[in-house]
């Protein structure tokens, strides 16, 4: 969030505002809600790529140019994530270490626990590294 609060200095503008995407000619994003923002870059973290749905609620900085990602009600437990598309196709990373593609469940293989062995975790597993 620090981040976001110093592009809003930059930008001469402190305030967030939320509104509905309304489309995203050229793939820079439209939004309208108290007024209207066009032609905005949508942030994301490394490796995640998404323009929201015409009609989603989303979180925008206008001064600065950017929307920060869609406002919704959360349907995960804190420490999960959930990759879904409009088209319906979803990825959730559960907790128990199980994963569920598309509604099918494959559990953690037995013996291994959280963050062992995976990108990140000091290792050099899944990283070329070696």
């Amino acid at each position: 969030m620090w981040i976001a609060r110093r592009m809003a200095r930059r930008a001469g503008r402190e305030e967030f505002s939320t509104g509905r995407a309304a489309g995203a000619p050229g793939g820079r994003l439209s939004v309208r809600g108290a007024g209207e923002a066009r032609g905005l870059r949508c942030a994301a973290p490394w490796g995640v790529e998404s323009l929201p749905p015409e009609g989603e609620r989303v979180l925008v900085l206008p001064g600065a140019g950017l929307c920060f990602g869609t406002v919704r009600a959360a349907g995960v437990a804190p420490g999960e994530v959930r990759l879904f598309s409009a088209g319906g196709a979803e990825i959730l990373l559960k907790n128990s270490g199980e994963i569920v593609i598309n509604g099918q469940s494959f559990p953690k293989p037995q013996g291994e626990t959280a963050g062992e062995g995976g990108a990140g975790d000091g290792s050099g597993a899944g990283t070329g590294a070696g």
